[in-house]
């Protein structure tokens, strides 16, 4: 019995330390998914700009590759919201917050401005990996 749960508590700690490592690449991730989209959206707006054509197919460069980059950019802060926890600077709990919690919040980086579920107090929650 005591090699039992022993192992059980092996396999907990393995899962605990692969569902780490899973959330560090789906953050880097989206840093790169950002950072390429936005390269693509500046590239394509800047073709758009100085290149010689007619104003309706500027329009049909930049409304969509705008639209596309507003999408990323939802979908990045679902990458952000789901991978890892936010903890409160005030208790220290560390939670997953609502997607519209996460959308509206003021923020600095992955720091945001929200309510803890927890003490119910407003505080800079920072993101972190580790429960």
């Amino acid at each position: 019995m005591n090699n039992y749960n022993e192992k059980a508590e092996q396999n907990l700690l393995e899962m605990k330390k692969q569902k780490e490592i899973a959330d560090k690449r789906l953050l880097a991730m989206e840093i790169v998914i950002v950072v390429a989209t936005l390269i693509l959206y500046i590239t394509l707006v800047m073709i758009a700009s100085f290149a010689e054509m007619k104003d309706s197919a500027k329009l049909l460069i930049i409304i969509p590759s705008t639209i596309f980059v507003f999408v990323i950019c939802l979908i990045a802060l679902k990458i952000e919201q789901t991978a890892g926890y936010y903890e409160c600077r005030k208790c220290h709990h560390k939670y997953v917050p609502t997607y519209s919690s996460v959308l509206w919040a003021m923020h600095i980086n992955r720091t945001r401005y929200m309510k803890c579920p927890e003490c119910n107090k407003k505080s800079w929650n920072k993101k972190v990996v580790s429960k």
